[in-house]
């Protein structure tokens, strides 16, 4: 019984209609140009008033990364609705990046490219120009190490 009581509040709550929400959601517009192919994140956006429409936006998710993918430009002011966005940079399977190996005194940097897309702070794999597959942290700065 207790368990069917859960379950109507949880359906009672998820159909209520949008305008007993609308003071709590946040929805969030474009703050810059994006360009196809680009992932969103949080940086990118700003909160505005939510509207009636709901935008009919050209995105992909890309599930390695967790965030939505431009599948075509869109200009600063784009309203993107209630949208969630993680912040951080995104690095693109085949970006071209830094590997940085500090060891004591010695630094090394090698060209780069992941394997898979991935969100800053995360550790993936990346392929360099010889072929060779390493793992590796990247980081904010543009970088893997």
């Amino acid at each position: 019984m207790i368990r069917g009581a859960s379950i109507m509040v949880l359906a009672m709550a998820c159909c209520l209609s949008e305008p007993a929400f609308a003071g709590e959601a946040q929805c969030l517009a474009l703050a810059e140009d994006v360009a196809a192919g680009e992932f969103l994140t949080a940086e990118m956006a700003e909160a505005t008033p939510c509207r009636e429409e709901r935008p009919g936006l050209p995105l992909a998710f890309d599930h390695d990364a967790g965030a939505p993918l431009a599948s075509a430009a869109m200009p600063s002011g784009t309203y993107l609705g209630r949208i969630a966005l993680r912040p951080g940079a995104i690095a693109g399977a085949g970006q071209k990046l830094q590997l940085v190996v500090r060891e004591g005194p010695v630094i090394i940097t090698r060209e780069v490219s992941p394997v898979r897309s991935l969100r800053a702070g995360e550790r993936g794999f990346v392929r360099s120009a010889d072929g060779e597959v390493l793992a590796a942290r990247f980081l904010d700065t543009g970088s893997a190490e």
